[in-house]
C-alpha cells in the first residue's frame, strides 16, 4: 500500500500525515479493539492523534496511553482542555494545570505534541457573565479580550513549561471559531468540526483563509458527521447544518448512489482536495474501519465532474439562524 501523504503543519516547519485518527470511538466496541485499531492506524502510516478529556466519557485519553506505550516510534498527539463540570474552571489557569497533569497521567507522557482548547466558540472561555448555558456561543458582535483570557495564558505557559510543543483552538463553528483566530496571535493550529463535509463548507470562508494568512496549521474534523443522516436535535445548533439540508442530503444521497462509491469514501475524497488542510481527522471504532479510510484516502480527490457535483450540494447551505 503505497504511503500516507505529509503536509505541512503550518510554519512551524512540521510535516504530519494528511489522515489523522480523531479518538472518540464512536460505536465503541472494547478497550482491547479500540488499542488495535490505533495499533493498526499506525501500521498504515497513520502519524497524527487527536483525543479529549471527554471523549468517549474519558476513556480515549487512557486508551491512547495503553496504546502508544513503549512503542519506539510515536505519532503527533494531540489532546485537548475543557468540558469541566463547573463553569468556573473555564476561567481559573490553575484548574487548567491540574486538568492537564490528569491528561498527561492518563496518556502515560511527560508533555503532547499538540495542547488545544476545546470549544473556542463557548463563551465560558472569555466572559465571566453569570446566567451562561453550558455550550453557549459568545455574541459574535461583542467586545472581548481573547488574546488576555486565562485559557490562552494557560496553553501559553504549558507550552513554556514543555508540556506541549505546540498549542492551538478547536471549535464547532465556523463564524466563532474564525473571529478567536482572526484576533490571537501565536496560536499554531485551529481544529474545526463539521464545518468543512458536502453538506456545510463554511470553514472555506471564515477559517482557512485566515489560518493561511497567519500560517496556521487546520484541522478538520466531522468530515461525516452529517452525510448518512440529520441527527436529531442538531438543529438548535444553527450553523451545522442549514435550513435545505434535507434536500441537500437528498441530492447528495443520489449523487451517491450514481457513483457506486460508499458515502464516507465520497465526503472524504470531497474534503481531500483543498491542499490547505493539514490534517484530515476520521474515525474508527475498528481496524477495518481505518484500513478502509486509509484505502479511500489513497484513491486521492473526486474526478472533476463528480467534485463539481458535490460542490452544487454545498452550495445549497443556508443558515437557518444568524
Amino acid at each position: 500500500m503505497p504511503a500516507l501523504p505529509q503536509r505541512p503543519f503550518g510554519r512551524t516547519g512540521e510535516n504530519c500525515s494528511a489522515l489523522g485518527l480523531g479518538g472518540g470511538f464512536v460505536g465503541f466496541t472494547g478497550f482491547e479493539r479500540a488499542i488495535a485499531t490505533v495499533h493498526r492506524a499506525l501500521e498504515l502510516g497513520v502519524g497524527y492523534v487527536d483525543t479529549s478529556v471527554m471523549y468517549l466519557n474519558g476513556a480515549s485519553q487512557p486508551i491512547l496511553g495503553a496504546a502508544l506505550a513503549g512503542r519506539a516510534r510515536q505519532p503527533f498527539l494531540a489532546t485537548k482542555i475543557g468540558y469541566f463540570k463547573e463553569a468556573r474552571h473555564y476561567r481559573s489557569v490553575e484548574a487548567m494545570h491540574v486538568q492537564l497533569r490528569e491528561n498527561l497521567r492518563l496518556l502515560r507522557r511527560d508533555s503532547v505534541d499538540l495542547l488545544q482548547m476545546h470549544e473556542a466558540d463557548w463563551d465560558q472561555w472569555w466572559s465571566d457573565r453569570p446566567g451562561l448555558r453550558p455550550g453557549e456561543r459568545f455574541d459574535l458582535g461583542g467586545s472581548f479580550d481573547f488574546a488576555g483570557a486565562p485559557v490562552i495564558q494557560f496553553l501559553r505557559e504549558a507550552r513554556a513549561l514543555g508540556l506541549c510543543r505546540r498549542i492551538g483552538i478547536t471549535g464547532n463553528n465556523a463564524r466563532h471559531v474564525g473571529r478567536v483566530l482572526q484576533e490571537l496571535d501565536g496560536i499554531d493550529s485551529v481544529l474545526i468540526a463539521y464545518n468543512y463535509h458536502p453538506l456545510n463548507v463554511t470553514a472555506r470562508e471564515h477559517i482557512i483563509p485566515v489560518a493561511t494568512a497567519k500560517g496556521v496549521a487546520v484541522v478538520v474534523a466531522g468530515v461525516f458527521t452529517f452525510v448518512n443522516s440529520l441527527p436529531a436535535g442538531w438543529r438548535t445548533e444553527g450553523t451545522y447544518f442549514g435550513r435545505d439540508a434535507d434536500r441537500q442530503l437528498a441530492a447528495l444521497q443520489q449523487l451517491q448512489q450514481a457513483s457506486g462509491l460508499p458515502m464516507a469514501e465520497l465526503a472524504l475524497r470531497f474534503v481531500i482536495a483543498d491542499q490547505r488542510i493539514s490534517t484530515i481527522l476520521v474515525g474508527a471504532r475498528e481496524p477495518a474501519e481505518i484500513e478502509q479510510n486509509v484505502v479511500s484516502f489513497l484513491r486521492g480527490a473526486l474526478p472533476p465532474d463528480l467534485h463539481a457535483a458535490v460542490e452544487a450540494v454545498a452550495a445549497q447551505f443556508t443558515l437557518s439562524t444568524p
